[in-house]
């Protein structure tokens, strides 16, 4: 009798601590690079935890500097403590040794933006973002998210995900918004056709009005996660079909050479014809 007490004590506290940690890592979700400084009203809100617990998490993250308190404008920010923690997570990625000189080579060519975006189940993030010369593309930072619904690289994304991930966040889409889940669908059946019949993925203003963008997908995930490579251009450095008869090709090229190298590497190759969209929409 005494152990079994000892056993739901010691079972209780561990699921003390996982929810403790849970909301921890809500805590530091909240941040972005559209928000990066917030107050302890504003991650109380966000995370509709109680005041007293979201209190005393944030002085937890604190101590151990994944938090700061900035006196400067009496708001939080990520501690640099979260760059110790990011460092190995990119390290590990090799594929952005691989890729980073074909990246450069063809945004210098277009004059716009070469990004390599990395994907975990319904979360999309930028793992490697190259900046030609002469690009008039915003430049975003590694580590930015992605939007699922109003990029290429998104659409890319949730085309090579498994049907029921991609049918998960359609359904989640229509139920907050049906105006938008709707306009999804019909994005989601463009991008289908398009990576059938030329096996990418297009976005003309979507997100900013002046850029247009061209994504291609690995055709495999690596280790559970998947690749998405995304031209973007400024309206005016791209001349007529350019964007479809040349720089697409040109990135698909890229994907090519950089998925031979990852076959070479791991001695097994990859089946750039093999594609989950051509085989069946669910």
């Amino acid at each position: 009798m005494h152990d079994q007490a000892n056993s739901r004590t010691d079972d209780a506290a561990d699921s003390q601590l996982v929810s403790a940690l849970a909301r921890g890592i809500r805590i530091l979700q909240c941040f972005s690079m559209g928000d990066a400084e917030l107050s302890a009203r504003d991650l109380v809100e966000r995370t509709g935890l109680p005041k007293p617990t979201a209190l005393r998490l944030i002085n937890t993250l604190a101590e151990f500097g994944l938090l700061r308190y900035s006196e400067r404008i009496s708001k939080y920010v990520l501690g640099t403590e979260m760059l110790s923690l990011a460092a190995p997570a990119l390290g590990r990625m090799t594929i952005r040794q691989i890729a980073r000189p074909m990246m450069q080579e063809l945004a210098d060519y277009c004059h716009g933006q070469v990004t390599l975006a990395v994907g975990y189940r319904l979360n999309m993030a930028y793992a490697e973002v190259i900046q030609g010369d002469g690009s008039a593309v915003y430049r975003s930072e590694t580590g930015t998210r992605l939007s699922l619904s109003r990029t290429a690289s998104g659409r890319a994304y949730l085309w090579t995900v498994p049907g029921a991930e991609r049918e998960q966040y359609l359904q989640e889409t229509l139920a907050r918004d049906p105006a938008k889940g709707e306009l999804l669908a019909q994005r989601l059946e463009l991008a289908q056709q398009e990576l059938r019949a030329h096996g990418c993925t297009l976005s003309h203003g979507d997100m900013q009005r002046e850029i247009h963008s061209v994504a291609i997908p690995l055709s495999a995930p690596i280790d559970d996660e998947y690749w998405v490579f995304s031209c973007s251009i400024a309206v005016f450095n791209i001349s007529g079909n350019q964007l479809t008869d040349d720089i697409a090709p040109r990135l698909m090229s890229l994907v090519r050479r950089v998925e031979a190298a990852l076959g070479s590497m791991t001695g097994a190759a990859h089946d750039m014809e093999t594609r989950p969209w051509s085989v069946s929409a669910n």
